[in-house]
C-alpha cells in the first residue's frame, strides 16, 4: 500500500495535511531482479546502506535529552510532513516550540531546524570536516548515487568540485547564454498562441531540453525523445517514494520498481554518452558539460571514474532543469498576480536593462523557495549560536523560515521585488542556493536561465490569472512546486 498526501486539484484552499492509505501496490514485472541488480551496480546504491550508522543509532536516546524541543509525533508522520509540507511544518513548529526546535524522523535521524542569522552564519561557516552536507542529504542518494557532489564530503567533494567549478566560470556561462536563449525561443515559439496553461509543465520541458543541450550537447531528436519521459518521471518523485528508495526490500513494489527500472535507464544512457565522448573525434572542440568533465578527468590524476561521471551528470540533469522551471513557474504565477510588476519588466527589457527582472527572480526566490531546507549532519560535537550539539545530529538551516523573517524582510509575506533594488542579498537570510563552501555551483547559471526564460516568454505573451493566481507548494523529490503546476492565462502580445 502507497502513502498519498490528499487534496482536491480543483480547490483553492490549502492541500490537506491528512494521510491516507490506498490500496494499489503491485508486485514489478518478473524480469525485476535483474533490474534491481543492475541498479544496484550503476547506482553504487546496496542494500542496507541508507539506513543510518549503528553509532548514530546507539545515540538516538542520549541525543533526545539534549536537543531543543519538538513535536512529538511518530517518526513516520514527522517524516511525511517535514517532506511533504515544510512550508506548514517548520512555520507551525517555530510558533509552538520556538527556534531552534528539533525533529525526530525515520531511521533515528534528528534534526535541528535553525533561522536565525546568526545561527544560519555559524552553520555555513562551520568546518566541512564537521558539518558534513553530504550526509545531510543522504535521502538523495538512491536518486543520485553515493558520488553526487551533493552527497560528498572531505576530499572527495574538493576533488568533484574542483574538476566542475571551470564549467560554471563567468566567461562558461557567457558562453552558454547563446545557446539557452535559442533553446528557450523555440520551445516558447511551441506554446499555445493563447489560452490557459499549466506553466510549470511547459517549463519543465524547456528547461529538460536546455540541459540535455547544455550538459550533453544532444541535438539528436531520437535520443532526446528516449530520455524526456524517463527523466521527467524520475524527478518526479515524491516523499513517499523517495523515503522508499532507501529501503532495497520496497524495490520489487509499486511504486519503487519503475523507478528503480527508471534510474538504471538514465545509469545506461549516461554510460553510452560517456563512451561516445571518449570516442568522439571533434572532443576538444565540443563546449558541453560532458565534454568538459571528460576532458578534464583524462587529464588529471585525480580525474572521474565513470561511475563519479555518471553520477555527477544524473545530479546535473535532475537538479538542474527541475529547479530553475520549478522557480520559473512561480515568477509566472506572481507575475500574472501583479501586472504592475509585469508591465516594469516589459519597460526594462524593452529599454535593454535586467536589474528589475534579475530583483524579481530573487524575490521569487525569497517568497517560493525551491528547495525548503540545508542539511548538515554534525561529524562531532559542534556550537551553533551558543549551543552545543552532539556528533550525528542534522543541524538544518531553514530556508522557509529565514525567507519569511520579518526582521529580515517587512511584509514577508507580500511580492516586493524592490526590496532586492541595489542591494546584494545577506547571505544569512537570503539562501536558495544554500551557503558556505557547499553554495550550489549552478547558481550563476541557474539566474542567468532564469532571465532568458522570463525575457522570452514576457516578448511574446501577456499572463493572467486563473481565479485567485494562488496556488500551495507541493513537494517532489526534495522540491517544493506549486500545486495545481502553476495555472496561468497566456495572451499573445
Amino acid at each position: 500500500m502507497c502513502p498519498t498526501v490528499g487534496g482536491n486539484d480543483d480547490d483553492d484552499e490549502a492541500p490537506s495535511m491528512n494521510v491516507r492509505w490506498t490500496p494499489g501496490c503491485v508486485p514489478c514485472s518478473p524480469d525485476s531482479p535483474r533490474v534491481l541488480r543492475r541498479y544496484a551496480e550503476l547506482s553504487g546504491v546496496r542494500p542496507g546502506k541508507a539506513a543510518r550508522g549503528a553509532r548514530v543509532a546507539r545515540t538516538v536516546a542520549d541525543m533526545d535529552t539534549r536537543l531543543p524541543s519538538g513535536p512529538r509525533l511518530p517518526q513516520l508522520v514527522q517524516s511525511l510532513f517535514t517532506l511533504a509540507a515544510p512550508t506548514f511544518t517548520f512555520p507551525v513548529a517555530a510558533r509552538r516550540y520556538g527556534v531552534p526546535f528539533s525533529l525526530r524522523l525515520l531511521q533515528g535521524r534528528r534534526i535541528v531546524a535553525v533561522s536565525e542569522p546568526a545561527q544560519v552564519k555559524d552553520v555555513f561557516a562551520g568546518s566541512p570536516s564537521v558539518f558534513h552536507a553530504g550526509k545531510g542529504n543522504d535521502l538523495l542518494r538512491p536518486l543520485l548515487g553515493e558520488h553526487s557532489l551533493l552527497l560528498q564530503d572531505g576530499d572527495e567533494h574538493a576533488r568533484a568540485r574542483r574538476l566542475l567549478a571551470p564549467a560554471f566560470g563567468r566567461r562558461e556561462i557567457a558562453g552558454y547564454r547563446a545557446m539557452v536563449e535559442e533553446v528557450t525561443a523555440q520551445q516558447v515559439a511551441t506554446w499555445p498562441p493563447s489560452g490557459r496553461v499549466r506553466a510549470h509543465i511547459l517549463l519543465n520541458e524547456l528547461t529538460l531540453e536546455v540541459i540535455l543541450r547544455v550538459v550533453f550537447g544532444v541535438t539528436d531528436t531520437a535520443r532526446l525523445d528516449r530520455m524526456r519521459p524517463i527523466v521527467a518521471r524520475t524527478v518526479d518523485a515524491g516523499p513517499v517514494v523517495m523515503i522508499g528508495l532507501g529501503k532495497p526490500e520496497l524495490h520489487r513494489f509499486w511504486p519503487w520498481s519503475r523507478e528503480v527500472r527508471d534510474l538504471a535507464s538514465i545509469h545506461e544512457f549516461l554510460a553510452e554518452e560517456i563512451e561516445g565522448a571518449r570516442r568522439d573525434p571533434d572532443l576538444a572542440a565540443r563546449r558541453d558539460l560532458l565534454a568538459l568533465l571528460v576532458r578534464a578527468s583524462a587529464e588529471d590524476v585525480q580525474g572521474l571514474s565513470d561511475s563519479e561521471l555518471r553520477h555527477q551528470l544524473i545530479t546535473l540533469v535532475a537538479a538542474g532543469h527541475e529547479t530553475t522551471a520549478t522557480a520559473m513557474a512561480w515568477a509566472m504565477l506572481e507575475l500574472a498576480r501583479h501586472p504592475d510588476i509585469q508591465d516594469r519588466c516589459i519597460e526594462e527589457m524593452e529599454a535593454g536593462g535586467t536589474e528589475y527582472l534579475d530583483a524579481v527572480i530573487k524575490e521569487v526566490l525569497r517568497l517560493h523557495p525551491v528547495v525548503p531546507m540545508v542539511m548538515r549532519e554534525l561529524q562531532e560535537p559542534a556550537t551553533v549560536d551558543g549551543r552545543t550539539y552532539p556528533a550525528g545530529v542534522t543541524v538544518s538551516p531553514s530556508i522557509v523560515l529565514a525567507h519569511r523573517s520579518s526582521d529580515a524582510y517587512p511584509s514577508p509575506r507580500d511580492f516586493v521585488p524592490q526590496r532586492f533594488l541595489g542591494d546584494v542579498p545577506t547571505p544569512t537570510t537570503w539562501l536558495p542556493f544554500g551557503g558556505g563552501a557547499r553554495r550550489c555551483i549552478g547558481a550563476s547559471f541557474a539566474m542567468m536561465e532564469g532571465q532568458v526564460i522570463l525575457q522570452q516568454v514576457l516578448r511574446r505573451y501577456r499572463i493572467e490569472p486563473v481565479g485567485s493566481g494562488r496556488e500551495w507548494p507541493r513537494a517532489r523529490n526534495v522540491t517544493l512546486y506549486p500545486w495545481k503546476r502553476a495555472r496561468v492565462t497566456l495572451r499573445g502580445r
